[in-house]
């Protein structure tokens, strides 16, 4: 959608361009308005007024808490007064409706005709209402008042009954807590009556106790470590040598038991040691000496084993010691808090005591409220009389219908200004961009040219296949309009070329898809069929797409050339790799020409494009396409989106931008004009791309925005005609008058 810059200049143009617009809409809501609208019969108001007070006794206060939420009162009077059960109640009293009937009728013609409002931030009610003659709005305005008293004061008692009732199961639910609060103090002062009563100063005798207690059992855990390792190692002469603290008496008897058969053993042992030093192990006194340490072992290890059974004993009994005193000592310890759970259960007690009181009084109040039946609503004014609501006459709807009408013509103008992405005629593009418009290619109709390729290689190639290959319209389709306007186009572009000696020619676009790369390619076979030695490079690193154009294969192409992994000879496809590619021979031979046309793929995907077409290697190539070639395109990525066309500007004698109506705004395609040029570059035109055609088979005429071959001219418009001119969305009526096509193509 095009971009319009608000200022004068542009609201006056858009007020001229659609001034039928701005005109006839204005005077058609007029006209709609007066033919339409009716005078409406004379209607009536008529006002009453009531007063709703608050209760000033406890037990109103009390029934205002319960029933009332946080919301205004006032408020929620006047949303009951026009409530359905308030107006079924008038409709009756008025008659309006038969027993059995439906209400809703009823019901919404009350409803539009009563209101209510508060006065100021008083206690008074306004409430109004409407007929077609002053005494039926009196009596609907009475009748409405009647109707919502006798509803409030229903409302009222039900929210005193239920104030009673809520009461009730209040101070019930509250003499329960009570008792379950009373309860559980008594329960609580019964369960810790013993640790409320200890001593807070036992504490201090019972840690040290504990610690006692701990020392004897981590003695009595060492000395039965040692042991049970003396036993298993069978070292019992370390026994007499190890320090073992036990103060139990069997315990330190059946060490010394244990002390004495380890010191027999360890004599026997040096005995038998100092006698082998005479005698062999074979000796008759030598092996009785041997009966002996045996029999003395195993007392040693039998005595062992009772010190270990009888410090097991001595160990889990102190544990059972030590795990009564810390129970001992916890009790003692939570004794503060246990004062602190018996001072919450009795404050919680004493409050449930206090609410239970409380709330006796509360219901005995209310209850004498039920029985007195208090008035708080009064009528301060009954309707009594009625005046007439103005209605506005027909012209002056008509007059605002028309001020309506302005502004919608004028809003609707700038709607279809802002959808009209056209540039108007080619006066009207070269001023906006200050440059020429070399070729308009209308919309490529390619359905004929895929189904004759389906018929010769439509087992081989893919839908996708087929949808590029159709849109190299100068190969196979060279009869249609869209070749005519690309032999236009190279025609334009060749006189440029003449002028300067020109060669290398960059075709790129201001954003995606604006059909850049099919008027690239179809502009370098336009040069080929007209036999100019061309080569066309892919320098569209990004989204190559030349390649697939033409059915030949990417790699190797110019970023292998311009890295030097491969051999030149072997980047360049010629149109015998065109016959061996996806065309085949008989769709590379439909039109003649290919055979003068080379073409330079993209080459592998590589990392950073845009430093590589700065490398020195691209103007050697440069160089030495100039000496070999007649015309050099150079296919680019769009301008705007990154930075590659800003490279390769410099570097080539033109540059041709290809442009889409509709696609991106006007002001985009100025902007990329600029940015190019100040990088250096120079723009020899613009293609306008994909203009829907209208052909009239009958005069053989051929239009693109209603540009036409001939020189034949409409006759004059009628009003009407230009109103439907000026309600046309599109900005396709506009005159644009392209270069003649020549004689030869």
């Amino acid at each position: 959608m095009a971009q319009i810059d608000v200022n004068l200049r542009d609201i006056y143009r858009v007020v001229r361009k659609r001034k039928w617009i701005i005109i006839f809409a204005p005077f058609l809501m007029a006209i709609t308005t007066y033919t339409l609208t009716e005078v409406p019969p004379p209607v009536y108001n008529s006002e009453a007024l009531v007063q709703i007070t608050r209760s000033s006794t406890l037990a109103g206060m009390m029934t205002d808490m319960v029933q009332y939420s946080g919301y205004d009162n006032m408020a929620t009077q006047v949303t009951i007064i026009t409530s359905r059960p308030v107006l079924e109640n008038v409709a009756t009293r008025l008659t309006l409706v038969k027993p059995g009937e439906d209400t809703q009728a009823a019901f919404d013609d009350l409803r539009s005709r009563v209101t209510a409002e508060q006065r100021g931030a008083s206690d008074i009610l306004a409430i109004k209402a409407t007929a077609g003659s002053a005494e039926a709005a009196i009596n609907l305005a009475n009748t409405v008042v009647d109707a919502y008293i006798e509803k409030y004061r229903s409302t009222r008692d039900q929210k005193i009954n239920d104030t009673v009732e809520y009461l009730r199961r209040k101070n019930a639910q509250i003499t329960e807590e009570l008792n379950r609060a009373q309860k559980d103090l008594f329960d609580f002062k019964r369960q810790e009556s013993y640790a409320l009563a200890r001593d807070p100063n036992r504490a201090v005798d019972l840690r040290e106790k504990a610690t006692q207690y701990q020392q004897r059992i981590d003695d009595y855990t060492t000395a039965l470590d040692t042991v049970a390792r003396i036993r298993q190692s069978k070292e019992y002469d370390t026994l007499l040598q190890s320090y073992l603290t036990l103060d139990d008496g069997v315990a330190r008897s059946m060490l010394d038991e244990a002390n004495k058969s380890a010191a027999a053993w360890t004599d026997l042992r040096n005995k038998r040691s100092e006698m082998l030093r005479y005698q062999t192990e074979s000796a008759r006194q030598v092996v009785n000496l041997d009966a002996q340490v045996k029999a003395e072992e195993t007392r040693v290890i039998g005595r062992l084993v009772n010190l270990e059974g009888r410090l097991n004993i001595v160990i889990n009994t102190t544990k059972n010691s030590l795990d009564l005193l810390r129970r001992e000592e916890n009790s003692v310890n939570r004794q503060p808090e246990l004062a602190a759970q018996l001072d919450d259960l009795t404050l919680t007690a004493k409050e449930k005591q206090e609410q239970a009181v409380l709330l006796r009084k509360q219901l005995q109040d209310v209850e004498v409220q039920q029985r007195e039946k208090l008035e708080d609503i009064t009528i301060v004014e009954k309707a009594h009389a009625a005046t007439t609501i103005p209605n506005p006459s027909k012209t002056y709807k008509s007059l605002i219908g028309a001020l309506i009408g302005i502004l919608v013509g004028g809003v609707f103008s700038f709607i279809l200004e802002a959808m009209d992405t056209s540039l108007g005629t080619i006066e009207d593009v070269e001023q906006h961009i200050n440059s020429v418009v070399l070729g308009i290619i209308p919309h490529l109709e390619k359905e004929d040219v895929k189904d004759r390729m389906k018929l010769d290689r439509g087992a081989v190639l893919s839908n996708d296949q087929l949808e590029r290959f159709s849109r190299l319209v100068t190969h196979f389709d060279p009869k249609s309009i869209g070749s005519e306007a690309y032999r236009t186009l190279r025609t334009n572009v060749a006189s440029i070329m003449a002028k300067g000696n020109d060669k290398v020619i960059l075709v790129s676009s201001s954003m995606i898809q604006e059909g850049k790369t099919t008027s690239c390619t179809n502009l370098a076979t336009a040069f080929a069929q007209g036999g100019k030695r061309t080569l066309i490079i892919d320098a569209d690193l990004r989204r190559p797409n030349v390649d697939k154009t033409f059915g030949v294969i990417r790699v190797p192409g110019l970023t292998d050339l311009l890295l030097d992994t491969r051999d030149p000879r072997e980047c360049y496809r010629t149109v015998d790799d065109i016959m061996l590619g996806k065309f085949g021979l008989k769709l590379a031979q439909a039109t003649p020409g290919l055979e003068y046309l080379t073409i330079l793929p993209a080459g592998r995907i590589v990392d950073k494009p845009t430093e590589l077409l700065t490398a020195p290697a691209l103007d050697r190539l440069l160089m030495e396409v100039r000496e070999k070639f007649d015309v050099i395109l150079i296919d680019v990525s769009p301008i705007l989106p990154v930075a590659d066309a800003f490279v390769l500007a410099p570097k080539v004698d033109g540059i041709i931008l290809a442009y889409q109506i509709g696609r991106v705004a006007r002001d985009v395609l100025k902007r990329t004009k600029l940015r190019v040029e100040s990088v250096g570059g120079k723009v020899w035109g613009v293609i306008l791309n994909d203009i829907q055609s209208e052909i009239d088979y009958r005069s053989g005429d051929f239009s693109y925005y209603h540009y036409r071959y001939d020189v034949h001219m409409d006759a004059p418009k009628s009003f009407a005609e230009k109103l439907k001119s000026a309600l046309t969305f599109s900005g396709s009526k506009k005159e644009i008058r392209p270069p003649t096509p020549p004689d030869d193509d």
